[in-house]
């Protein structure tokens, strides 16, 4: 009876691929993380490959400003300093429910897994989120404005519609309940997502309530935003570049921006109409 011999290995190829970052797009709204196919594009410099995994993670594979970083498992270089590099991204997508977004990621992420707590490791995917766009189905008790952004003008003469507006919207504690951006149009169709049935009214003679206060706040960069002409809205021709904002770094964009604050009341299942007019800064 013959033994059986040691099996003897050989490699023929080896795929490895370390890992610089991964992204987790997630519905504004609900937080839920979006799991169909999205497209993600290189804003400038050399292109990053990202690939999207089983869970609905882009996770960034490659880089060439990181190429030192490609085939080091064990101990990842010093250099560049964590967060010292910038690459900038755009996310769209191809069903058209979600609006594109840019992003600035800070690059590389923390490696050690003492960190892995830190917003920045290297172990935690950055949360992405993405604002519906006006196309977006809509659920029966959710809050919703219809929202139109346009210049301010006169009766005969409207205003240019203005698309890349933040809209965001704050309860009485100034707490953010929602935000939006307006395509090219103008419009936003911003659901509120949490407001309850019925509440406690203000005061000392509280009393049952179906509608909560708010301030919807509307912000436009010149920069980055678009003004068409209704008259081009309403034959339907969208400009040649689209409005796509970063909604995260907006608000503390030191750039002249035009905005108005107007109070406004929100209740579950209600939806309804908010027309802005906004007055433009003078040009430089």
């Amino acid at each position: 009876m013959s033994r059986l011999q040691p099996a003897t290995w050989r490699e023929l190829e080896r795929d490895q691929h370390r890992v610089l970052a991964a992204l987790e797009p997630v519905d504004d709204s609900t937080g839920a993380r979006i799991t169909a196919a999205l497209s993600v594009q290189t804003l400038a410099g050399p292109a990053a490959r990202i690939v999207r995994n089983s869970s609905g993670l882009l996770v960034l594979h490659g880089w060439p400003t990181l190429a030192d970083h490609a085939d080091a498992f064990d101990a990842p270089p010093d250099a560049p300093a964590i967060a010292s590099q910038t690459l900038g991204l755009r996310l769209s997508d191809p069903s058209g429910q979600y609006l594109p977004r840019d992003l600035q990621l800070a690059l590389p992420r923390d490696p050690d897994p003492a960190h892995r707590a830190n917003a920045d490791s290297l172990f935690r995917a950055l949360r992405v989120p993405l604002l519906r766009a006006s196309q977006a189905p809509l659920r029966g008790n959710w809050a919703a404005l219809m929202v139109s952004v346009a210049a301010a003008g006169t009766p005969a003469v409207p205003g240019d519609a203005l698309g890349g507006a933040l809209i965001e919207v704050l309860d009485s504690a100034a707490r953010l309940l929602a935000r939006g951006i307006t395509d090219w149009r103008g419009e936003c169709v911003l659901p509120v997502v949490g407001v309850p049935i019925a509440t406690w009214g203000d005061g000392a003679d509280a009393v049952v309530v179906t509608q909560i206060s708010a301030t919807v706040r509307v912000r436009w960069p010149p920069a980055a935003g678009t003004r068409v002409p209704q008259a081009q809205v309403a034959a339907g021709r969208a400009p040649g570049r689209l409005p796509v904002i970063d909604p995260d770094r907006l608000p503390a964009n030191p750039a002249p921006v035009a905005s108005a604050d107007i109070a406004t009341t929100l209740a579950a299942g209600r939806s309804q109409p908010l027309r802005v007019a906004l007055a433009l800064p003078a040009p430089p």
